[in-house]
């Protein structure tokens, strides 16, 4: 437990480093600010500014360096919408989720006479499901009145020349906000991972997830994901994928009994297949992935930024519920 929870927030150093000095370089070489004003006018349309270009971008990679990289917005409104789009952008850490369902319920043949691939085309819908969602949340949300009347700031950015960036103001840069993240976010990362670890170890010390606290919990919440045509062990998967999203699939593994699933994901889509899972319940779970906050990395650096729980009390709560209402749809339609 403790090895794992200091390495579940550790893991996030290095990208946080990396994406920040990359940012770092395109911002002092003046590419940054040309980028702005080209997105600010059709973001504008969605209630973002075009400095939310940017927090968006690295949040395709991850939500954490997006979020710090929203700083940059002076506006608190169009920083604060900004806040509620980050977390839909599709980050790298929900890749071997959409991976594994897409093995599990996508063929994999081609269309179009042979010019796409099935798969690669449902990945790229999933990225675009993300993409637009977060776009209409802002949309709807800056037309609210409470929107309507806050006083906003008029999107004003230099234009600088272009230049050769220094690297060590950039290199301190990258490292000050790599320690900010250990410091702000790591206690509470780490303590629910610790949590959910005694959960899933006690009381049988882990001989049996099914048969653990967490286990348990997954019976015991099991009619909320009876709708969607799932049993209990996807609930545990869910509920343990609030440490990272990733961790969605090493439990279904554990949970199926395989070993390494994160490197067999298509022994595990096979033993989903076989356990009778329905498309329309594949697709439920890409749609909940694709929505829900799954991520106590990104609530807790949330939680720093803005100095309270309540947006991402708001956060965690409206995309949990807007997830499960896609979700549901999807095993519907399909």
């Amino acid at each position: 437990a403790l090895f794992g929870g200091i390495g579940s927030f550790l893991v996030f150093v290095p990208q946080i480093f990396v994406l920040t000095f990359v940012g770092g370089l395109l911002e002092d070489s003046g590419y940054l600010a040309r980028a702005a004003i080209i997105c600010h006018k059709p973001l504008k349309a969605f209630g973002l500014t075009g400095k939310s270009f940017v927090p968006m971008l690295s949040g395709v990679a991850c939500a954490i360096p997006g979020i710090y990289a929203a700083r940059t917005i002076e506006s608190p409104i169009r920083r604060w919408l900004t806040y509620f789009a980050i977390p839909l952008m599709p980050c790298s850490a929900r890749l071997p989720v959409y991976a594994l369902l897409i093995a599990a319920f996508i063929p994999p043949t081609t269309a179009l006479g042979g010019l796409v691939g099935l798969q690669g085309l449902a990945m790229f819908l999933i990225y675009f499901f993300g993409i637009f969602v977060g776009l209409l949340v802002t949309a709807l949300l800056s037309r609210t009145k409470i929107m309507e009347k806050s006083k906003d700031l008029p999107f004003v950015i230099e234009m600088p020349p272009y230049r050769l960036p220094s690297l060590m103001p950039l290199i301190i840069r990258s490292l000050h906000r790599s320690k900010l993240f250990i410091t702000k976010a790591g206690g509470i990362i780490f303590t629910v991972t610790v949590v959910v670890w005694v959960l899933g170890y006690f009381p049988n010390m882990g001989t049996d997830l099914g048969a653990s606290y967490l286990g348990q919990i997954g019976h015991f919440l099991e009619p909320l994901v009876a709708p969607l045509g799932l049993d209990w062990r996807y609930g545990v998967a869910i509920i343990t994928s609030f440490l990272a999203r990733e961790v969605f699939v090493g439990t279904l593994g554990t949970l199926f009994g395989i070993e390494g699933a994160e490197e067999n994901i298509a022994g595990l889509a096979e033993n989903i297949q076989a356990s009778g899972l329905s498309l329309g319940s594949g697709i439920a779970l890409i749609a909940f992935f694709a929505v829900a906050m799954q991520c106590v990395s990104t609530l807790a650096v949330l939680k720093g930024e803005t100095g309270s729980w309540k947006m991402p009390a708001q956060i965690f709560i409206g995309y949990g519920l807007l997830a499960y209402g896609f979700a549901y749809l999807a095993f519907l339609i399909f």
